[in-house]
Formats: structure tokens, C-alpha cells, sequence
């Protein structure tokens, strides 16, 4: 009779067949192992992008003292989101910035007052104003232009409260200098009475100290220690229709390229003239 277990229950392996199922499982396991390690290798030595550190570069400027203000906030900036890049800029009146430019001293400048020896490639970067400045206690509101050329010969000595006239001028050379000779006096000297100063704080921190003096500065330097007049009845404002309106420009000895060029569009893009906007504003 047969049996009946044989129905239900498979075969009993012999040792040795249970011996070569381990063997061949195991065998499977470790190709298996090596199928992944070699995958993983392969990975590994796979080419990984490379991360480029671009080469330091320092770009030299020099800059009018009229506008250094707004070039020196677009510098930080820009440094700050390119750290590689380092801005040198120094700061003088606009004679001995285009020395220095013609000279090869420096990349690029900004400058007021373009005229001079030599053809110079040029772009606008700001819009400032002269406001012409009182001490406080002047008893005048506004001036018109031919007034003011009399002032600033020496024709008009007294305010109408009899205090005496004290003008404040800057320096031969410095670019509003300039533009107050082109755009006021004309061919008309200067009194010889004035007293020159060689920056603008010098200029705020006179007219501010002297009863009856009254000087010029960029209209994004004043303070509350001064007054400003109005010309013609127009406050000073960074507009063409006002008489002491000018631009700083960029300037370089030949139209820039590479980093130069990169940083000079940025400064002209809407992210520089957003903080060109914001350096501008008069001060407290």
C-alpha cells in the first residue's frame, strides 16, 4: 500500500543536495554584492562639475570728490556679491582726476567736468545738483543768477540786514569750481575776499561757523548746519531745468572690457542706479 504522506509532505533533500542549495544562494548573494560595489565605483569615479574660483582682479579708480559718495556705496556693493573683484578708489578734485586717468594711474574715473586735453570715452552714472548754501541766519531766501555773479565777484558786499558778504569757494580745479565759473561767472573772476577750500566739508563746516558767508556744494552733501537758496525760484534739484544741474560720468582712456566693462554696465543697471538713487539723498 502506498504511502500517504507522500501526497502532502515533498521529498526529504539529502544532506549533500542541502549543501549545494547554500552554496549556489550564497554564490548569488555575493554577485550580487559585487554588482553593487562596482556599480557604486562607477558613481564615485564619475566626472563631478567643477567649481571655478575666478582669478583676483583689483580695478583701479579715481573719483571727483562730487561724486564719490555713490561710487563708493556701487564699490562695496559689488564687492560684496563678487568677492574676487576689489575696487581701489581714491578721491580727489576733478584736474587731478584726469591727470591721473591720462596718466595710466588708474582703469576708469568719474568725473564732473570732462573738458580738458584729449578725448576721453565717456558714460553717464549720476544726476546731482550745486546748491548754492547760507549760513542759517542770512536774511535771504533766494537769488537770482545775475545776483549771485554779483555776490561772487564782490559786487553785492552786504546783506540786505548789513551783515558783510563772506564767500566760500573750492579750489581751481575742482570740478563744481568749474562748473560755477562756466555756468555763473563766466569770464568774471572771483572775489579776492573769498576764502577757497579744498573739500566740501570744509566749505559746509565755514559757511555753517561764519555769519554772512555763502558757498556751494553737491546738493546730495547738505546739512541741516546750512541753508539752501533757491535760484531763479527753483529749489535745487538733479533736473535739467535747474541752472547748477550736471552728471557724473564715468570715464576710462579707451571704451572698457572684460571686468572693467562687467562692473561699469552693473553700476548703469537697475540694481546700481537703485543704490546711485540711494547715496544721492541729502544727508541729515
Amino acid at each position: 500500500m502506498p504511502d500517504s504522506r507522500s501526497a502532502f509532505y515533498p521529498p526529504q533533500r539529502t544532506q549533500k543536495e542541502s549543501i549545494k542549495t547554500f552554496a549556489v544562494k550564497r554564490t548569488e548573494s555575493l554577485r550580487r554584492l559585487i554588482l553593487v560595489l562596482l556599480l557604486l565605483g562607477l558613481v564615485a569615479c564619475a566626472p563631478q562639475p567643477l567649481t571655478v574660483t575666478p582669478e583676483p582682479v583689483t580695478l583701479r579708480l579715481v573719483v571727483s570728490d562730487a561724486c564719490f559718495r555713490p561710487v563708493q556705496a556701487l564699490a562695496l556693493t559689488y564687492h560684496r556679491q563678487k568677492p574676487w573683484v576689489a575696487i581701489e578708489s581714491n578721491t580727489f578734485n576733478d584736474a587731478l582726476v584726469r591727470e591721473r586717468l591720462q596718466a595710466g594711474a588708474a582703469d576708469a574715473a568719474v568725473l564732473i567736468w570732462a573738458e580738458g586735453e584729449g578725448p576721453l570715452w565717456t558714460h553717464p552714472l549720476a544726476e546731482d545738483a550745486l546748491a548754492v548754501i547760507v549760513y542759517p541766519a542770512v536774511p535771504v531766501e533766494s537769488l537770482t543768477l545775475t545776483e549771485l555773479r554779483e555776490v561772487l565777484r564782490g559786487r553785492i558786499g552786504e546783506w540786505p540786514d548789513g551783515t558783510p558778504v563772506q564767500v566760500v569757494s573750492r579750489e581751481e580745479g575742482a570740478g563744481t569750481q568749474s562748473l560755477m565759473k562756466a555756468a555763473i561767472l563766466g569770464n568774471w573772476d572771483l572775489t579776492l575776499t573769498a576764502r577757497v577750500v579744498v573739500d566740501d566739508g570744509g566749505v559746509l563746516n565755514l559757511v555753517a561757523q561764519t555769519p554772512g558767508a555763502i558757498g556751494y556744494v553737491p546738493l546730495s552733501r547738505v546739512t541741516r548746519e546750512v541753508r539752501v537758496l533757491a535760484l531763479e525760484g527753483r529749489a535745487p534739484a538733479p533736473t535739467a531745468d535747474y541752472p547748477l544741474f550736471y552728471t557724473c560720468r564715468w570715464a576710462a582712456r579707451a571704451e572698457p572690457t572684460g571686468v572693467l566693462r562687467d562692473f561699469l554696465q552693473w553700476t548703469v543697471g537697475p540694481q546700481g542706479q537703485s543704490i546711485v538713487e540711494q547715496a544721492l539723498r541729502p544727508g541729515p
